[in-house]
This record gives C-alpha cells, structure tokens and sequence, in this order.
C-alpha cells in the first residue's frame, strides 16, 4: 500500500505542494509494546507496520519530501476489533484497566489522523503515535486468570466459526 501511495504522489496527488511532499499514515496497535494474551500474530503483524513506517520516514523523508507516519489506536468502542474480544462483560471489566476508564472512539482517531494530516503536523516525521488514552504507559494487565481462559476461548470460537471473506458488518 504504501508504495501504492508512492507511485500516486510522486504523480502530484492530494496532499503534495509546494511546500510539502506528501505524507502517509499506517494504522497499526499498542498491543506489540509489550506482550499481549494470545496475540502474537497481531503483534508481529503491527510490529512490522511500525518498523515500515519509521524506515520509510527515513528514506522516502529524505528521497522525496513525503512524511510518513503512524497511529496506533487503543481499545475503540464500536469497532470490529472491540467485538472480537468477546462477552461484553469482558470489554466492560477492561475499563477498569484503563487510566481514562473509558474506551476511545472513532473520532479519537479520526482527530489524530487530521492533526498529523495537516498543518499542524507538518515537521512530524517517522512517529507513531499511540491514541488510547495513555493505556501503553500501564502494561501489563493483568486480567484474572479464568478471565483470560474465558476471553481465549471465546475469541478462538468465533474466530474458528467466522466465515471466510464476510465482513463483520454482515455477521
């Protein structure tokens, strides 16, 4: 994707002026900062976003005037990530875990993304920046041990019963 993006504003696309090169913005997660239950495949996968993002502020910073950098949301309410956890007695029960004691929403992110977007991001370069509401700062949790029983078994159910190539809105 990435290099997608490349292609596309080196051509002059939205975002390149005068003034600025361009810029991209990865998604990817906090979970990979330290170790997560039964996460390692997500937390491989988001490691390796952040390592992209910050080698491609350096070269393509340096080659083409386009900033690349990255969010790396929390726990957001109303999200298919959020639903995947399980019960929602669960999602409930990790608030407490959480310095805000609330989940984030879609608009947290979204705030993010316009910030680094814009203006006012102009000079960021190479950083990921983590929106979820300071919880990274607080690992690990540690949650009840029949609690992470429960959570593995019921994200390991649905993900073995999900259907290949539905989206979680058609579920």
């Amino acid at each position: 994707m990435c290099h997608e993006a490349l292609n596309y504003i080196k051509k002059g696309g939205p975002g390149r002026s005068l003034t600025s090169g361009g810029m991209i913005l990865n998604i990817s997660a906090t979970l990979h900062y330290t170790a997560s239950w039964y996460q390692i495949h997500v937390a491989a996968a988001k490691a390796a976003v952040d390592a992209v993002t910050r080698n491609l502020a350096l070269e393509w910073g340096t080659d083409y005037d386009i900033r690349v950098n990255g969010i790396a949301p929390g726990p957001i309410g109303d999200t298919a990530g959020m639903r995947k956890l399980g019960p929602e007695e669960i999602s409930n029960k990790s608030k407490e875990y959480m310095p805000l004691y609330k989940l984030g929403e879609k608009y947290d992110i979204a705030m993010a993304a316009l910030y680094l977007a814009s203006d006012a991001g102009k000079y960021i370069n190479g950083t990921i920046m983590p929106v979820d509401g300071g919880l990274w700062l607080s690992r690990p949790r540690h949650l009840p041990k029949d609690a992470v029983k429960e959570l593995s078994r019921t994200v390991e159910k649905k993900s073995r019963n999900a259907p290949v190539g539905v989206p979680p809105s058609k579920l």
